[in-house]
């Protein structure tokens, strides 16, 4: 039994001998191998081999210890493909040709060209999987800078932007690697940019970057062949890729295509940089010791600029602009914890953005927490205390604690600040309204209407004013005026119907709760008022099938 465990270790022995001369011979001569396209290709990856006492291995024992989380990973992958290799040696497992190279590479420390592939070996990293750093920015941070040390910037823009958008199973990252890759695939499988990427590259630096340049365009070109009608509204990643392989015309608004191309370039080798050119997101691609100015809404060809312009936005800001952009989106939808959340990323990254905190006030008070709101407000103040918007959130949130003195300072501050404000007058006719200056309410709803004349709830509310004054005639001349410019707000009618009945005409009412039932069928209320003023009229068959229909929608009515 000794001699054969004894026997099986020289065999082995020479096996693992075997497969290190392979590599070391394989090293000299496999990038030049690789695909035009390969990532480690395009980007001149040196391979390192070194030798320690107990045999061809990447590090020396207790060195691996001391390595980053990925790195590690990374160098398990290595070893367990060089494994492989071995074993397939001993005829302990029968690999294929194709998959005999792959590993080849992988043992040499090259990784896959795929993204999936990629995007699967940096998850196989426990510390770097989403649950641990997609809910903290600086985690976030630490998580894109190792991956982008060890795999490079698209892997790392691909991976933390899937789980920014909410990715944080293993299937789903790397179904949506997948995905890119079909894109990528589409791209680089194109003539032009198959010329482009075989032509020979010079080692003059002026010639080289010309080379580099014909790849960036002819790319250029069939991201826009591909869909020649690239801008639409969404931005987070995945939505880019599927829009991308759907049959949708748009793809994304600037800060999704600019994470997108940036992701293609990059996984060509070339560096991006983002830059804000007079309110405008853009990108810089390096070439060389070059720029190249490169369009992200427009299909204008790139070209080469002597000196970048613009402010350069680093990763902390980038990711600031994404976590907005996150935050507007789901503040829209109606998302808003999610909403607060990705403010408050914001926020962490850019804590003097007063536009991110009066959004996340803003978000909080349609949160009903006007107690947070006034805080975020008053750190606004702080950063700007003559900010028009902010006396005028501050006003809202005074209102909503009914505090109508505050509520009415604020916003008279706005007025003043800025006095176009028509929003603000109609709040702060709310405000005299509610503290019992029926007078000046009417004065500020008129001066709403006055700054803007389609202003339908400005209208609408100086109506339910004149109402509660009994005036029904100028409630009446309001409500039209508000009718005029939304004919479908179901309330104006309904409350013109009710005018109409106090001055008792009944065809007049009628008719308006005809009009509310015909856009709102649900609207018990209405339903009821029409029954009433049916059977004033006397037409009881339509009274009792009206108020039928009332009971039927709300029984609570037969109470």
């Amino acid at each position: 039994m000794m001699h054969s465990n004894s026997g099986r270790d020289e065999r082995v022995a020479r096996t693992v001998e075997e497969v290190e001369s392979t590599l070391e011979r394989t090293a000299q001569y496999c990038l030049a191998d690789l695909p035009a396209d390969h990532y480690a290709r395009r980007t001149g990856c040196r391979i390192e081999l070194h030798r320690a006492p107990n045999g061809y291995i990447r590090y020396a024992p207790g060195v691996l210890g001391r390595l980053s989380p990925l790195r590690r990973q990374l160098e398990i992958a290595r070893a367990q493909a060089e494994a492989m290799l071995v074993a397939d040696r001993l005829n302990e497992v029968m690999l294929g040709a194709q998959q005999r190279d792959e590993l080849t590479r992988r043992a040499l420390g090259i990784l896959p060209s795929a993204e999936a592939d990629r995007l699967r070996e940096v998850y196989a990293c426990p510390e770097l999987q989403p649950r641990r750093f997609a809910n903290s920015t600086t985690a976030m941070i630490a998580a894109f800078e190792q991956i982008e040390r060890d795999c490079g910037p698209a892997t790392a823009l691909t991976y933390c932007m899937l789980s920014l958008a909410g990715l944080r199973q293993e299937e789903e990252i790397v179904r949506y690697g997948e995905r890119l890759d079909r894109v990528f695939g589409q791209l680089i499988s194109a003539p032009p940019v198959v010329r482009a990427l075989e032509a020979v590259i010079p080692d003059d630096q002026g010639e080289k970057s010309e080379v580099l340049f014909k790849v960036i365009s002819a790319v250029r070109d069939q991201l826009w062949l591909l869909k020649p009608n690239r801008v639409s509204v969404e931005f987070l990643l995945p939505q880019v890729i599927d829009n991308y392989l759907g049959a949708k015309n748009g793809v994304g608004n600037s800060l999704g295509l600019a994470i997108f191309d940036s992701i293609i370039l990059g996984k060509l080798g070339f560096r991006t940089k983002y830059l804000v050119e007079e309110g405008m997101l853009r990108l810089e691609v390096l070439v060389g010791n070059r720029s190249v100015h490169w369009q992200l809404v427009n299909p204008a060809p790139p070209s080469l600029v002597k000196a970048v312009s613009g402010h350069l936005v680093d990763l902390h800001d980038f990711l600031a602009v994404v976590y907005g952009s996150l935050a507007t989106m789901c503040f829209t939808r109606g998302m808003l914890d999610r909403s607060v959340e990705a403010y408050q990323r914001t926020l962490e990254l850019n804590p003097t953005s007063i536009e991110a905190r009066l959004s996340l006030a803003i978000c909080l008070l349609r949160k009903q927490a006007p107690d947070d709101a006034l805080r975020e407000l008053a750190a606004c103040l702080e950063l700007d205390a003559n900010s028009p918007e902010v006396h005028h959130q501050l006003g809202n949130a005074y209102a909503m604690q009914s505090n109508w003195r505050k509520a009415i300072d604020s916003f008279k501050r706005a007025l003043r600040l800025r006095p176009d404000m028509a929003e603000v007058c109609n709040n702060l006719g709310f405000a005299y309204l509610h503290a019992g200056n029926t007078d000046q309410a009417v004065l500020a709803f008129e001066a709403a209407i006055e700054r803007r004349t389609d202003y339908y709830q400005a209208h609408f509310n100086l109506a339910n004013l004149h109402m509660e004054q009994q005036k029904h005639d100028l409630a009446i001349k309001h409500y039209r005026e508000t009718l005029r410019i939304d004919p479908k707000f179901v309330a104006a009618y309904y409350n013109m119907g009710r005018a109409h009945y106090e001055k008792h005409d009944l065809d007049g009412a009628i008719h308006c709760y005809e009009k509310a039932v015909a856009i709102n069928p649900k609207h018990f209320g209405a339903w009821h008022n029409l029954g009433i003023a049916y059977r004033d009229k006397g037409q009881t068959e339509k009274a009792v099938a009206a108020l039928e229909k009332a009971v039927t929608i709300n029984p609570n009515l037969m109470r």
